[in-house]
């Protein structure tokens, strides 16, 4: 069985603490970290704000182009 690389981290965006530690009684280890807004919902809203954002730059391009008349 291959060893783990390090230890596992925060799925929150732009997060870099690692995961809390897996329940001593067994199941599988969170994925986000200890901090009480890094949550599925919120890491969710979040990666869709970014999305919008980077949709809103590329559709913004240079600018409006001049009309000539």
């Amino acid at each position: 069985m291959p060893e783990p690389a390090g230890p596992k981290m925060c799925i929150y965006p732009g997060c870099d603490r690692p995961a809390v530690a897996a329940h001593p009684q067994g199941g599988p280890q969170p994925a986000f970290c200890d901090l009480e807004e890094h949550n599925a919902l919120r890491a969710h809203q979040e990666r869709q704000r970014r999305a919008a954002i980077r949709s809103d730059d590329h559709d913004a391009g240079p600018g409006p182009a001049e009309r000539s008349t």
